[in-house]
């Protein structure tokens, strides 16, 4: 066993770069070296190369030929020619091996190409069909879209018709508010006026019936002034008059009584003590007498006037 892994490294090792299959190899072929028991015959190396060989199938045929070559070299000495020839016939077995998974291989492929042409087609088919399905519902969102769309216009602009119908209305309602409140504060401010002209008129008038009334309290007051002072004038005039008139009567009597008294007289007779009154003398008394109560009653009458008018004046 050493002797044949020791021609195996060595034929490993002479260009001085060893490849991961060889590797792997070398370890395979060695591990099935060491569970063979008694001695290796030319068979029992044949039959270990081509094991390894199949657990690595990734060894280059060129290179297995020449390990194998490499190793069966060291028994030429014994059969050389039948060496050789079992390693023709396992190269052709591998060859014909290899031409067999080739074909496999090949018709594998084919089935598989055929198989992923079918898929594709399948593939292709259910895409179109998708595609035009797709084609279709994006037709059909596109149109539904189309739709809302025209619909929202059509909701926004009667929304915005709306609206401007109501911002109209209601300008023109505060328009019209505005105006009725200008009407009214108009109507408020020249009621006013009209209050406060009644006011002032009836205040003016007021203050002009006042003072008509106080100017005519006045002109009246100074007219029944004027009446008592012209009455206490004529009365007092009268009573001039009149006291004229009883000095008068009496001067007149008491020169007719001088004269009757000079007429009683006789030559050397003395002059009566007492002498007689003249016959009108109780009657000149009892019309003074009559007269003084009549000018007393007159000056107490103008009293009791000149009073009241002057209760009035002050009232």
């Amino acid at each position: 066993m050493t002797e044949i892994l020791t021609a195996l490294q060595d034929f490993m090792t002479q260009d001085g770069a060893i490849s991961a299959e060889q590797r792997e190899f070398y370890r395979i072929f060695s591990q099935h070296l060491r569970e063979h028991d008694g001695v290796f015959t030319v068979e029992d190396i044949e039959r270990l190369l081509m094991e390894g060989k199949k657990e690595v199938p990734d060894l280059i045929d060129e290179e297995f030929f020449k390990m194998g070559e490499a190793i069966l070299n060291r028994y030429r000495n014994k059969n050389e020619e039948a060496i050789n020839e079992r390693i023709r016939r396992l190269a052709e077995e591998e060859a014909r091996k290899r031409a067999i998974a080739e074909e496999e291989r090949r018709k594998r492929e084919e089935e598989e190409r055929l198989a992923e042409e079918a898929r594709l087609a399948e593939e292709a088919r259910l895409a179109e069909e998708e595609r035009l399905a797709e084609e279709a519902r994006l037709a059909e969102e596109a149109r539904l879209a189309e739709e809302a769309r025209l619909a929202e216009e059509a909701r926004l602009a009667e929304e915005a018709r709306l609206a401007e119908e109501a911002r109209l209305a209601e300008e023109a309602r505060l328009a019209e508010e505005a105006r009725l409140a200008e009407e009214a504060r108009l109507a408020e401010e020249a009621r006013l006026a009209e209050e406060a002209r009644l006011a002032e008129e009836a205040r003016l008038a007021e203050e002009a019936r006042l003072a008509e009334e106080a100017r005519l309290a006045e002109e009246a007051r100074l007219a029944e002034e004027a009446r008592l002072a012209e009455e206490a004038r004529l009365a007092e005039e009268a009573r001039l008059a009149e006291e004229a008139r009883i000095q008068a009567e009496l001067e007149a009597g008491a020169a007719e009584k001088e004269a009757y008294w000079d007429s009683q007289k006789l030559p050397g007779d003395e002059a009566k003590i007492v002498p007689d009154l003249p016959t009108n003398a109780t009657a000149l008394n009892a019309e003074g007498s009559g007269k003084g109560s009549k000018l007393k009653l007159f000056f107490a009458a103008i009293v009791i006037l000149a009073g009241a008018g002057a209760a009035y004046v002050f009232l």
